[in-house]
């Protein structure tokens, strides 16, 4: 217990313990690691991992496209339906 508390204090308290942070960030170059890692997904399982981060969302992002489709497909419509040529034909 009492070293998950020291875990914790140090990885809460960036600033007081530079010299740990700096340490653990070169040897683990998490970003490195990361991005070789993520490079070598295919596009199949790059999906199936991100897809539970916006699932969640997804109802929501379905929602908001629709609106703005609809949106955007009205003002193309009064566009089209509104200028001189429009109103010459009828």
């Amino acid at each position: 217990r009492a070293a998950m508390q020291a875990i914790r204090d140090v990885a809460s308290n960036p600033e007081e313990n530079k010299e740990i942070h700096e340490y653990v960030r070169q040897r683990l170059d998490i970003k490195e690691t990361l991005s070789r890692r993520l490079k070598k997904l295919s596009p199949k399982n790059f999906e199936n991992l991100l897809h539970p981060v916006f699932q969640e969302d997804e109802i929501i992002l379905i929602v908001v496209g629709g609106v703005l489709g609809a949106i955007a497909g009205l003002l193309q419509t009064k566009v089209a339906f509104s200028g001189s040529a429009a109103k010459a034909k009828s």
